[in-house]
């Protein structure tokens, strides 16, 4: 699939609704909380409330009334657990995992911007897998190893790009690590209050920053909103086109967004070809069925291949679970293949698929009984679940 090529933001009350769509098809839906901003990467100067040695974990205090988890794995410069209060400085990675372990911590602080991640306590320069070819990545390397001491990571954007654009992306990475950095020695002494150090508020900021190397556009209805992202476009010539949406007709009307998110909110799929796909969530499980059945008589010919149902079936599961944020085990009943040559073949299309989402998704591969088994990380609550909160609270209003 191509980049995001296109933001349109639907301003609420209480939430921006902001469609991500590449190529006229929405990839992501983002509910962005107007009345209650999400904290993820959020920096903290917290304390050690307690060590879980039974875990390799740690309960960190950060001032919002619920300690975060920390991982050993996460705990970056250390060899070991300091003692109980002791400061570190953490970064929120994401608000609730599902667990009851609270939030999950790193201290492992990452800066993004658009082509570049900043890991101050990290070391080296690394790539994004898409980013191929190692003459390209010698090039890069030697551009960006000088600009900022510690961590590196290039990301996909990154591709192509001049000496020139990558040094502007690191000065102002640097620039926000420093106004990270100050506020954390300016704070009061973590055994008194765990001082939050603010991350990205703007949602619609931290969309530019991630899409901004392949977005061509930004749609937002709201005038004074898409007036001063105007200017701010043009303070820093870029040359993303903003475009106040006015009119008659709703801004989700635009590529179908609307059509699509009901698609994403209903419990079945038809493709192309006619094949459905069933969507069962559930509290710890997801199951997924395809069901090429009567596909062949609504379109008038004869059955297709099972192979080439599977094929065709894949990408739009992808899609799917990323669209819906489904998370935990997902269970796909594909068609039945008798080929090992051909589950392969699926396999490797639902990889290709999902490479591109970025919430980590790890692909287990078929199992005895021919159900395909996959993870895909927990960030927060499905979409259904999202909008859902957002209606009863505007009818409670």
């Amino acid at each position: 699939m191509s980049g995001i090529d296109r933001l349109i933001c639907h301003v609420m009350p209480r939430a921006f609704l902001m469609a991500l769509v590449s190529e006229g098809r929405l990839v992501e839906l983002q509910v962005a909380r107007r009345d209650k901003p999400s904290r993820v990467e959020s920096v903290f100067l917290g304390r050690i409330e307690r060590v879980m040695p039974e875990l390799d974990a740690a309960f960190v205090d950060i001032g919002t009334g619920r300690s975060g988890f920390l991982r050993a794995a996460d705990r970056a410069g250390l060899d070991d657990w300091p003692p109980a209060g002791a400061p570190v400085l953490v970064q929120l990675r994401t608000e609730n995992d599902g667990s009851d372990k609270g939030p999950r911590l790193s201290m492992d602080v990452a800066v993004s911007g658009r082509y570049l991640v900043y890991h101050p306590m990290g070391t080296g320069v690394s790539f994004s897998r898409r980013i191929e070819g190692e003459s390209e990545r010698d090039r890069l390397a030697a551009h960006v190893a000088p600009l900022l001491e510690g961590g590196i990571v290039l990301r996909t954007a990154a591709a192509g790009a001049s000496a020139a654009v990558l040094q502007a992306d690191a000065t102002q990475i640097l620039e926000r690590w420093e106004k990270l950095r100050r506020h954390a020695l300016d704070a009061p002494p973590p055994a008194d209050l765990s001082a939050r150090i603010p991350g990205e508020r703007d949602p619609i900021a931290k969309a530019l920053r991630d899409h901004g190397a392949t977005l061509d556009e930004v749609i937002v209805d709201d005038r004074m909103m898409a007036r001063a992202l105007q200017d701010e476009m043009d303070r820093r010539q870029e040359r993303i086109r903003v475009r106040w949406h006015s009119g008659p007709m709703p801004a989700f009307d635009i590529d179908d967004v609307s059509g699509q998110v009901g698609t994403a909110l209903a419990g079945r799929i038809v493709l192309p070809s006619g094949v459905e796909v069933l969507f069962e969530p559930g509290e710890t499980l997801t199951a997924v069925d395809v069901d090429s059945g009567s596909a062949g008589a609504r379109q008038g010919r004869a059955p297709r291949r099972p192979v080439d149902v599977n094929l065709e079936a894949a990408p739009a599961i992808a899609q799917q679970l990323r669209l819906r944020n489904m998370a935990g085990a997902v269970v796909i009943d594909f068609v039945t293949m008798r080929s090992a040559y051909d589950r392969d073949k699926v396999q490797a299309a639902l990889a290709e698929a999902v490479k591109d989402d970025p919430v980590p998704t790890q692909l287990y591969g078929f199992t005895r009984l021919g159900l395909f088994e996959l993870t895909r990380a927990r960030r927060g609550a499905t979409l259904a679940a999202q909008l859902e909160a957002l209606e009863k609270e505007d009818d409670a209003a």
